[in-house]
């Protein structure tokens, strides 16, 4: 099929094999996939309906589902509609998992030219970075049912090497949450995600940072607990957490 290109890049990241994709498609609408996860069938399918049909838009997804050794479940969303079909704000919908995935979502081209290409100084959060620079300037085209799957293989946090100067900080939406209080509590839980994961690590000075940066009125209580823990203490908590997923019993902090 002439139609189809195929573009590589040499070991740069996935940042930038996306903006290079990007830079060179032709089409009217970018869908991103990553290796080793699935689209079902229909998924192109029912993302092309909706573009038809919510077509004041330019920003469009489906929902998810997350494969891991334990099993296959649906990705946690906030405030869905009860339509099929139904545009929505990012961050309203955003407060457990991030609407907008890498799986999931097709942008018309004019978005790559608004909001700019991925950060490829970033090599964890990247995703969610340029999600958020989205949602402060669309609203999405909701296809309100699963079309796609994730497999994620999650690393053990005590082990893990870990630098939070590769992490998106969020530090570039101060201005701009200010304004948009929805905005705020959504990516205040993502800082609360990465101070976690800051103080296990020993990185004390990013920690005080995000931690100074989150309204605790836009954290559950739990998470408020989590993070005045010590560090040895949520190692335990996530050690344990993972025996309890071997079991099929799925908790989370959200």
């Amino acid at each position: 099929d002439n139609r189809i290109r195929i573009f590589t890049t040499e070991n740069q990241g996935v940042s930038t094999a996306r903006n290079v994709a990007m830079r060179h498609a032709s089409g009217m609408y970018f869908a991103f996939m990553d290796a080793d996860d699935y689209w079902y069938p229909q998924h192109l399918e029912k993302l092309h309906e909706t573009i038809l049909t919510l077509n004041h838009l330019s920003v469009f997804t489906t929902l998810l589902e997350v494969e891991t050794a334990n099993g296959i479940y649906p990705a946690h969303y906030s405030n869905l509609p009860d339509t099929i079909m139904e545009e929505v704000d990012l961050f309203k919908t955003s407060m457990a998992h991030v609407l907008l995935s890498a799986y999931t979502t097709a942008i018309h081209k004019s978005v790559f030219t608004n909001v700019g290409p991925f950060n490829e100084a970033l090599s964890n959060g990247e995703d969610t970075e340029y999600w958020f620079r989205i949602g402060f300037n669309y609203k999405i085209g909701l296809y309100n049912r699963i079309t796609a799957r994730h497999t994620f293989v999650p690393g053990s946090l005590s082990n893990r090497k870990f630098n939070s100067r590769n992490f998106c900080n969020f530090e570039r939406f101060i201005e701009m949450e200010r304004e948009n209080p929805i905005a705020k509590k959504a990516i205040d839980i993502n800082r609360f995600s990465l101070a976690l994961q800051c103080k296990i690590h020993g990185d004390r000075t990013t920690f005080k940072r995000l931690a100074q940066q989150i309204d605790k009125s836009n954290l559950l209580p739990k998470q408020r607990f989590l993070l005045q823990l010590p560090a040895f203490f949520l190692i335990r908590l996530q050690q344990f957490k993972n025996y309890l997923e071997k079991k099929n019993i799925r908790l989370g902090a959200f």
